[in-house]
């Protein structure tokens, strides 16, 4: 987007030229040359003033909007833990498929995949598994696939380069802080000064057991039904989360897009999980939404996603036993989508 000057125009309709009109308003020819032409980041309203006064225009006469073509691109959001495990179950080898079948989508509809995951993991683990899949990606030759991952347990976007707040802090968490610290301490836990705002709490070494002791501690600090503390426990870390319960993946979804379609063209988004009733509302709560904001979206599932997949033609159904199926929905998008001339779909 971008504002650009319609000034030539107008000066040969009302039959001036540079020098002057330059003359009559009190500037140089080099400076009006470059409001002619664009070359200026502002523009003084007193001269404004007097080119509109001396050429008897109005400003909307001489600076006009014009949208710049903004890069086409389709978001895949993929829930993140059975899908992340799929995928980096097997290495390089076992996502190919997946990987191919991403190329022939970005060939077809002209535009960039851009993966965000979207985990119900903590922080640590959320961040871990991102590093390994861009690795995957950047030795496949598309370093620029995985945008990013949502740990939505702690509200945080995490980038390449960059973690950032998603989510709205909490207020009532932060008031019981001193609270939360004296449990933690008990079992050698530390608040991750990365997540201050949702208290991302990590352990280097704790049983399951005490891990759950910890979690029912923090929430019987909190008298409110809407907060809650998830656990999370395997190679990638030992954690406990503090959150509000408003804060899903569906919810997600929504904000990232809204974000995306500020700088790109967005033709339709895909949203994919494993999980029946989890992912699936990724699609379901968000549906009608992505409608208001122009966009249509598609949700790829595994085989037993259940009845809903026969009542709604945008559910792509595929064989999730590894990540082929994965590869295989994306393959059944590719020959059963078309692109309307409104930007919208059809299948």
């Amino acid at each position: 987007m971008a504002i650009i000057t319609n000034l030539e125009e107008i000066m040969k309709e009302k039959g001036y030229n540079l020098v002057k009109l330059a003359e009559e308003v009190g500037i140089s020819p080099v400076n009006l040359s470059n409001i002619k032409n664009g070359n200026i980041s502002a523009i003084r309203f007193s001269t404004l003033d007097e080119i509109c006064r001396i050429l008897e225009c109005q400003p909307g006469d001489i600076l006009k909007y014009k949208e710049i073509n903004k890069k086409r691109v389709i978001p895949l959001f993929l829930d993140y833990s059975g899908t992340t495990d799929l995928l980096l179950k097997g290495g390089a080898e076992n996502v190919k498929k997946i990987f191919d079948s991403i190329i022939a989508l970005q060939s077809k509809f002209n535009s960039e995949v851009q993966i965000t995951m979207i985990t119900g993991s903590s922080f640590e683990s959320a961040k871990s598994k991102y590093k390994l899949l861009c690795e995957l990606a950047e030795n496949y030759g598309i370093p620029n696939l995985f945008d990013g991952v949502v740990a939505e347990y702690c509200g945080f976007i995490i980038k390449k380069d960059k973690s950032s707040q998603l989510l709205t802090l909490d207020t009532r968490i932060l008031e019981k802080r001193p609270e939360i610290e004296n449990i933690v301490k008990q079992y050698a836990g530390k608040i991750s000064p990365e997540v201050t705002s949702m208290y991302n709490i990590v352990f280097d070494d704790i049983t399951r057991t005490d891990l759950a002791r910890v979690s029912e501690q923090i929430e019987n600090i909190f008298g409110y039904d809407d907060i809650e503390s998830v656990t999370y426990y395997d190679s990638y870390g030992k954690e406990c989360d503090i959150k509000p319960k408003k804060h899903s993946k569906s919810e997600s979804v929504l904000m990232i897009t809204k974000k995306l379609k500020e700088k790109y063209e967005i033709p339709f988004i895909i949203i994919g999980g494993d999980s029946q009733d989890e992912d699936l509302k990724m699609y379901t709560e968000n549906k009608e939404r992505m409608k208001k904001l122009g966009i249509s979206t598609v949700f790829i599932a595994l085989s037993n996603i259940g009845k809903k997949a026969y009542n709604d033609r945008n559910i792509i159904v595929g064989d999730w036993k590894n990540s082929d199926g994965i590869a295989q929905c994306i393959e059944k998008l590719i020959s059963i989508i078309n692109l309307k001339e409104d930007g919208g779909i059809e299948i």
